[in-house]
């Protein structure tokens, strides 16, 4: 069985788009939907479009909605999907085979680059892309892609971060312990952030919550250094 994890927040217009394409795939889904927080009927929709569990929780986050799901989830393949993706999360599809087949431990999506319309240069992908490679020596091209297929066991041994910073965590952990990562191109689309002020405050969030994680990480590092035996 794949378990599908989905952290929504008022995403009432797609989330049913979403679980319908998920459902044409050909696999044994069981689908989680985390509602953290929605002001509107997004739980509701989910429920009429068949997810398996649907949970309503007081808004704490990405991280602590995708931590509640995994609570539900029985499947030993795991996918990580935002509520957002509609009718293109078909292309899920691509994410999952590597794993199903032994060929990665992780997958992360890259969305078609759409100029004008976001696609990977804004100055939150920048730090998070630059603070991964200075933890792990590894760049990529997505590092806050929040769609991703992965064996159970990464997400248990990988744990969650809080905030927006929950996707660098997972992928910097994921490194480090030497699980094998690949970047897999997709037809993925999601909703874009705009340019008026509130997309720039969000922005703005996201780039303080990837600096608080990549901080964290930094930290975890030196620990791990100092708790290495000595040789010699």
């Amino acid at each position: 069985m794949i378990s599908v994890l989905i952290p929504v927040y008022n995403e009432s217009e797609r989330i049913q788009g979403t679980i319908a394409a998920l459902r044409s795939l050909p696999y044994e889904f069981e689908i989680v939907v985390v509602d953290d927080g929605s002001s509107d009927d997004t739980a509701q929709r989910a429920e009429q479009a068949g997810a398996d569990v649907v949970f309503r929780q007081k808004n704490m986050g990405k991280g602590s909605a995708l931590a509640t799901a995994f609570r539900f989830a029985r499947g030993e393949t795991l996918l990580l999907l935002d509520g957002d993706i509609g009718s293109s999360a078909t292309e899920a599809y691509h994410l999952l085979e590597p794993i199903l087949k032994g060929e990665a431990d992780m997958t992360i999506a890259l969305f078609p680059v759409i100029p004008g319309k976001g696609g990977g240069s804004g100055f939150v992908v920048q730090r998070a892309r630059e603070g991964i490679k200075r933890l792990t020596g590894q760049l990529l091209q997505a590092p806050l892609s929040g769609q991703r297929a992965m064996r159970r066991e990464v997400l248990e041994r990988c744990g969650f971060a809080a905030g927006w910073g929950m996707e660098v965590a997972l992928t910097v952990r994921a490194l480090r312990a030497g699980y094998r990562t690949l970047e897999i191109p997709t037809q993925m689309t999601h909703r874009v952030t705009g340019r008026d002020w509130a997309s720039r405050l969000h922005r703005l969030k996201q780039y303080l919550s990837v600096g608080r994680v990549l901080r964290m990480l930094e930290s975890e590092a030196s620990t791990l250094q100092k708790e290495s035996p000595k040789h010699g």
